[in-house]
């Protein structure tokens, strides 16, 4: 073979080369292509004593602090563009008066709170809790996958 036939297939080799290694770089990515994607999240809080409570709503790194007089409680983010990793939380923290007992005592009364996120049209996380006297902050937390 002729120098010159081995000089051009040489040159013919590095620009299929180089023609692969620029078609791979260039190529996508993305090893989810589901997002980002726009979607409704709706945070919600049912109870069953009407009382009053501290809830906080939190998407990503947006955090909201509702003080609610009368439950239940719903708060939706309509068309809310998410990616994966997109963090959500809801809590809870009673803030009610105890019911007047006789005699003018206090007295508390344990009750049930339901707390859901429900993404588009899907519950994707909900939990139920007893609130008694002693009961601290409660909290549910979704993270899109």
């Amino acid at each position: 073979m002729n120098p010159k036939n081995k000089a051009l297939k040489a040159i013919a080799c590095c620009l299929v080369l180089m023609g692969c290694l620029i078609q791979s770089s260039c190529a996508s990515d993305d090893s989810n292509p589901e997002y980002p994607k726009t979607v409704n999240i709706k945070f919600e809080v049912t109870t069953t004593r009407n009382s009053e409570a501290i809830i906080t709503l939190t998407l990503n790194n947006q955090t909201e602090t509702v003080v609610v007089e009368s439950l239940p409680f719903s708060n939706t983010y309509a068309q809310t563009s998410v990616d994966a990793g997109t963090f959500l939380k809801l809590t809870y923290l009673e803030n009610g008066i105890y019911v007047s007992g006789t005699g003018g005592v206090n007295s508390w009364t344990d009750y049930s709170a339901q707390l859901t996120i429900t993404v588009g049209s899907e519950v994707v996380k909900s939990q139920s809790f007893e609130v008694t006297e002693n009961t601290g902050i409660l909290q549910i937390d979704y993270t899109f996958q």
